[in-house]
């Protein structure tokens, strides 16, 4: 296709994106233009594939840009697995950038190399723990090195569309540094790993005792079967106490009026109605990246409850509460690991764990409230990423739930280390319990009293 051509054929793409509600300004159309024209690109496909480059200038957008593409001129994109990348003259002048290449004449970047350096400079990095590799990714990129070695492209050029290209460059540079992080990652947790090695159980022992982060698919189905079990009878244990609760004080009177009536015979008690609003329970899961696995069997406990009453409210946060005690009631169990992968559409502002913002959520919840909250089951590791959380609100949380039961999958050596808040609440949790595996789960389950906390 010639460019006169394809020039008016965008024109008309733009015109089918603003139908849309997408505007493309002229001016990013001019930079596009300017662009392919400058480096001889001559396949459509590549051309279409820089509109998607040099566009948008967030996720939403390319996600909304990649779908009018797909619908306007029924393309396809593939995942790339090459470097995108442009070199400028004035990267040259920055002595840091000639040490991230393999070849100063090739250019190629040793991304292996930088993310060694990045790992290796970071001193928190503890394998042991119980968290997932995208949890430490995101710690790796809060860090001093993981920022310095982005600050290569920190550079000012007086032509906008080499400033656009720049931008493009220093996001696929961090998205192959990602890659090449979460590789490493992967591998040292295998190195470190310690194998659950039981001397004298069975295979369905062994597999109760095993921690939920190093089961494999199999033993994941299995466990989270159990799960759900576990989360129905924690339901009927509570709904048998709602129906005690829910009676009064006994009415003699009526009692000994229905056993006269029955030649004297008591064979029904009689009882006063009680005008209290039924309890609820709350659950609220940390769905959260340091949360890892352990979202699926929180998640499915959850699941387990929900399902079979209405007196069970329940949420999930990252940062922030969603309440999804509606949706969780429609899934089927083999659906849960599908809704949990869209964690994103639970992000209230950063994607990163925020109990502050999330208890003054649940707070402000139970306030508007007409409902008689009396228990509150936390499934979370308590890390709110270096964030403080007030003593106040923690008291409020105490006050807004007579009972108070706290589910944490970290081992005990971890909490109240690092970014853990886990302490803070002590004070107002009636039963804090590690719970990494079945075993633990089924005990935590075992030991809530309902009908002494309903009282």
């Amino acid at each position: 296709m010639q460019m006169s051509s394809f020039k008016n054929e965008i024109v008309s793409f733009s015109q089918f994106c603003k139908e849309q509600q997408f505007f493309i300004s002229i001016d990013k159309l001019q930079t596009y233009f300017g662009y392919i024209e400058s480096k001889k690109i001559q396949s459509f496909e590549e051309k279409i594939r820089y509109l998607f480059f040099l566009i948008p200038k967030d996720k939403d957008e390319k996600d909304k840009l990649k779908h009018l593409i797909s619908e306007y001129f029924n393309f396809k994109f593939e995942e790339s697995t090459s470097f995108e990348f442009n070199f400028f003259d004035e990267y040259d002048l920055n002595e840091n950038f000639q040490d991230v290449l393999i070849n100063n004449e090739s250019r190629d970047i040793d991304f292996s190399k930088i993310a060694i350096e990045i790992i290796q400079d970071f001193e928190n990095l503890d394998f042991s723990r119980p968290v997932s590799n995208a949890y430490w990714l995101n710690q790796l990129k809060k860090t001093k090195a993981y920022e310095d070695i982005l600050s290569l492209f920190d550079v000012q050029f007086e032509d906008s569309f080499k400033n656009i290209i720049n931008n493009l460059n220093r996001e696929n540079f961090s998205n192959f540094l990602d890659l090449k992080l979460l590789e490493l990652l992967k591998e040292e947790r295998n190195k470190t790993r310690d194998a659950y090695q039981p001397s004298e159980l069975d295979n369905k022992d062994q597999l109760n005792e095993l921690d939920y982060l190093y089961t494999n698919s199999e033993e994941r189905k299995k466990l989270l079967e159990q799960t759900y079990a576990l989360g129905n009878k924690l339901a009927i244990k509570f709904k048998k106490q709602i129906k005690f609760s829910n009676k009064g004080n006994l009415n003699l009177r009526k009692t000994i009026r229905k056993s006269i009536q029955s030649g004297g015979v008591l064979q029904n008690i009689i009882y006063k109605p009680k005008n209290k609003k039924k309890p609820k329970l709350v659950i609220l899961c940390d769905i959260s990246g340091s949360m890892a696995l352990y979202s699926l069997f929180g998640l499915t406990l959850l699941y387990g409850m929900v399902s079979r009453f209405n007196s069970i409210k329940s949420f999930v946060f990252i940062d922030g509460i969603t309440e999804v005690t509606k949706d969780i009631k429609k899934l089927k169990k083999t659906e849960i690991e599908s809704f949990l992968k869209n964690w994103n559409n639970f992000v209230k502002q950063d994607g990163h764990s925020d109990y502050s913002r999330t208890f003054e959520e649940l707070v402000d919840e139970v306030k508007k409230s007409n409902a008689n909250y009396k228990c509150l089951i936390v499934i979370g590791d308590a890390r709110n990423n270096y964030r403080d959380i007030d003593e106040e609100l923690v008291n409020e949380v105490g006050k807004s739930f007579k009972n108070i039961y706290w589910l944490n999958p970290e081992r005990l050596k971890y909490w109240n280390t690092g970014d853990s808040l886990i302490r803070k609440f002590d004070r107002v949790t009636n039963n804090t319990s590690e719970v990494r595996n079945y075993n633990q789960m089924k005990a935590f389950v075992n030991s809530i009293d309902f009908k002494r906390d309903l009282k």
